[in-house]
């Protein structure tokens, strides 16, 4: 059956039998956060007492204070500059955020969203290695 995984803590999980492995392909959400993180188990628990599910058709106050919503908020604009090689989420505004084509389920497209290069310099398209001068390169991709 493989491995049966039971508990696990920051970067540790462990299995049934007790056995700590260090989690080295982790998940999207652990990647950043980790494990079983008290700050995110803490909010998830007083979010599921308050409301724990509702269509997408009502507004939710953790929808509201997302980031891409509280941008169009503040700003009273509708665009949006994405990552070319991000994975940005399942919700549909995310998937169509995304860039990747295998990463997206759908193949809608959502209006007013732009996609930019990712200053990556371990990878960079302009330059290997890459340094200083792709700066400028970057810059005029997010430009056009």
């Amino acid at each position: 059956m493989g491995l049966l995984f039971d508990h696990s803590e920051g970067v540790w999980v462990r299995d049934a039998d007790g056995v700590e492995y260090l989690d080295l392909f982790s998940g999207i959400l652990t990647t950043s956060v980790g494990h079983c993180n008290p700050r995110v188990v803490e909010q998830s628990q007083e979010q599921m007492g308050r409301l724990g599910h509702t269509s997408t058709l009502y507004v939710t106050k953790p929808q509201v204070e997302a980031a891409i919503h509280m941008a169009f908020l503040h700003t009273g604009r509708s665009e949006i500059i994405a990552l070319r090689q991000a994975y940005h989420g399942r919700s549909f505004l995310a998937s169509n955020m995304t860039a990747v084509d295998v990463w997206r389920p759908l193949a809608t497209s959502f209006p007013g969203i732009k996609h930019t290069l990712t200053p990556y310099p371990y990878r960079c398209p302009f330059k290997q290695p890459c340094d200083e001068s792709c700066t400028e390169a970057f810059a005029k991709d997010l430009e056009d």
